[in-house]
């Protein structure tokens, strides 16, 4: 994140979803979307993976003074605003 400091700690897919959402803002992006970006579409990923991800960088953007940066839209997956 280049206007906040958001570097210690910032794990790879952490990094990867923020990206996505970026390349998507405004648009309501599927978890199945995300988690093709994120995994080979071969292997298996739990679900609570994803949610697990998705909540540690929500907290550190949090950190940062970017809370709810990233909405969740029940049923239809997460936009950034």
């Amino acid at each position: 994140i280049t206007r906040y400091t958001v570097s210690e700690g910032i794990r790879k897919n952490e990094l990867k979803i923020l990206h996505y959402l970026v390349l998507n803002k405004g648009k309501i992006v599927s978890r199945n979307e995300i988690m093709d970006y994120l995994w080979d579409s071969e292997s298996f990923v739990d679900d609570n993976t994803l949610t697990v991800n998705i909540k540690r960088l929500r907290t550190k953007l949090e950190e940062v003074g970017l809370k709810d940066l990233i909405e969740t839209k029940r049923g239809l997956g997460y936009i950034l605003k």
